[in-house]
């Protein structure tokens, strides 16, 4: 078989100019395509990156700011508890110290009822067992009242010893004695009296009879600072105070009566919420 070199020459020449204008017009402009594809991927996937990381950088950035917001939250939720701690304290002292005040008054007001009461009892008691002791006299006695103060305080004057005897002259030198009784002392009785003291302290002293009918039954002689006397104001506050004592016992016991019957009506509400839950 003979070779034709022409024809293989101008195959080859004909493939050399192929792969010419392949390289030219084909494989140079898909490379460079790709090439500027590869490049435009690699631009973006930077840019990419570099969002990412920007993004990143944000989200640290937030997350700090999260962490420095829930840190300041939870002090300012410290302090507001701290504040409320303390103005619940404030709060519960101010109604302690009110209820404190409250019982102060009331207790102060209880107090002048009681004096109230007592001045009340006392002048009240005294005109009644005054008027009740003069009848019982009257229907027992041969005597009137008077007779009988006069003779409790003259008793009294001539049990004196001789200091307290001393003290009165030297009184009545200086002062009047005055008498004042209840009820009105008869002339005789007053001469009486006048006769005892005239004994003790000369007949130069001066003696004046008071009456005070508002008073508590009794009768008494006084000059300076000197004091005889007998009456029932000693009993009427003896009374007085076993009075008070039973008003106050009367009233503690219907207070515990009435905390008792509050106790026993809260148990049967509490009872009856149990038994309509179990049921």
């Amino acid at each position: 078989m003979l070779i034709d070199w022409f024809t293989v020459a101008a195959q080859i020449v004909n493939f050399l100019i192929l792969v010419f204008l392949l390289h030219r017009f084909l494989y140079r402009p898909i490379v460079g395509h790709m090439t500027e594809r590869e490049n435009k991927i690699r631009q973006r996937l930077e840019e990419a990156a570099e969002k990412k990381k920007g993004a990143q950088n944000l989200i640290e950035k937030y997350q700090l700011k999260l962490d420095n917001l829930d840190k300041e939250t939870g002090k300012k939720i410290e302090q507001a508890e701290k504040q409320a701690d303390l103005r619940k304290t404030e709060i519960l002292a101010q109604a302690r110290k009110d209820v404190e005040d409250q019982r102060a008054k009331w207790l102060q007001a209880l107090d002048k009822e009681k004096e109230a009461f007592a001045r009340k009892f006392k002048k009240r008691g005294s005109q009644e067992i005054l008027k009740y002791v003069r009848r019982i006299i009257d229907d027992l006695a041969d005597e009137p009242l008077n007779n009988r103060l006069t003779q409790v305080l003259a008793t009294k004057i001539e049990n004196l010893d001789q200091d307290d005897r001393k003290k009165l002259r030297h009184a009545a030198d200086t002062d009047q004695i005055i008498v004042r009784s209840t009820c009105e002392l008869a002339a005789p009785e007053q001469r009486k009296l006048t006769t005892i003291f005239h004994e003790i302290c000369g007949k130069d002293a001066a003696i004046v009879y008071q009456i005070d009918p508002e008073g508590p039954l009794g009768i008494e002689a006084r000059a300076g600072n000197i004091r005889l006397s007998w009456g029932i104001e000693n009993y009427l506050e003896e009374l007085q105070s076993r009075v008070i004592s039973l008003v106050e016992e009367k009233a503690h016991e219907q207070r515990r009566g009435n905390e008792n019957g509050s106790n026993d009506k809260n148990g049967e509400k509490e009872d009856k919420e149990e038994d309509e839950k179990h049921s």
